[in-house]
């Protein structure tokens, strides 16, 4: 399975190597042996966290990813065919305080090939200032291990798929409304990234939108430019998240199941 490393420098100087010590007691369901609480969301998406990570960081987290499953908020989860899909590709959210060192990096490498992962920052979620980047990390995780193995036509990211996202990616560069020039990121990660974007101006997320990777800044200009990509979201063969913006809001409690091995 694929690792989608988020945007989080790998710096280990940054970070503190006591975070990734090996832990007696590591929780289970988690890789490595330093993760020390979890989240499980819909018995579909796992929330593995270090030590560092505070339980109302961890919470959020696991709010927002109800809030994009079950995005109507009426305590079922919305599309029903992608649970099978993430738990195949044992989706998982991994979470340290500021970033991954390289050591940490190495001990979870070898569970990449029956994982697939994206990593969070508790720093960057939920903070006092700033965008929260919890809601753009679990939608990618949520799109790459469910949307695109459930209707790869649609979602897919690959060329050789030529999907409905794919093809309104391309649209979008060519009609000068995104562009991502960040070289680490290839054409399947714009076409993520573009996704992500694109689902902000659809449900109002100004704070996503405030640099210039993308030019459709409203629900109302991205329905006027790129009509295509509203209907896809908007078809009713699936249903996919367009009531609101994760918050970390959720009232349904126990379609989240938390555990932790700190006393």
């Amino acid at each position: 399975m694929k690792y989608y490393w988020g945007m989080l420098a790998l710096i280990s100087s940054l970070v503190s190597a006591s975070e990734f010590n090996t832990l007696e007691q590591p929780v289970a369901g988690c890789p490595g042996d330093f993760f020390a609480k979890k989240a499980r969301v819909f018995d579909a998406v796992t929330i593995c966290a270090t030590s560092k990570v505070s339980d109302n960081k961890l919470k959020h987290a696991a709010s927002v990813t109800a809030q994009w499953l079950d995005n109507d908020q009426n305590g079922q989860i919305d599309e029903p065919n992608i649970i099978e899909p993430l738990r195949n590709n044992h989706a998982t959210l991994l979470m340290s305080q500021s970033g991954f060192s390289d050591d940490a990096f190495e001990k979870l490498e070898p569970y990449f090939d029956h994982m697939l992962g994206q990593d969070l920052s508790a720093d960057e979620t939920a903070p006092t200032f700033g965008r929260d980047a919890s809601q753009e990390e679990i939608h990618h995780l949520i799109v790459n291990a469910g949307w695109q193995p459930y209707l790869p036509t649609v979602f897919s990211d690959k060329k050789t798929k030529q999907s409905v996202l794919y093809k309104q990616w391309q649209l979008a560069e060519q009609k000068g409304l995104y562009s991502y020039d960040d070289p680490t990121c290839d054409d399947a990660c714009k076409t993520v990234e573009f996704f992500y974007l694109a689902t902000a101006a659809y449900l109002g997320s100004s704070a996503d939108l405030q640099s210039d990777e993308m030019r459709v800044k409203s629900h109302k200009e991205l329905r006027h430019l790129l009509p295509d990509l509203v209907s896809l979201m908007e078809s009713r063969d699936y249903h996919y998240p367009t009531h609101l913006w994760p918050d970390g809001r959720y009232r349904y409690s126990g379609n989240i199941t938390l555990t932790s091995q700190i006393d």
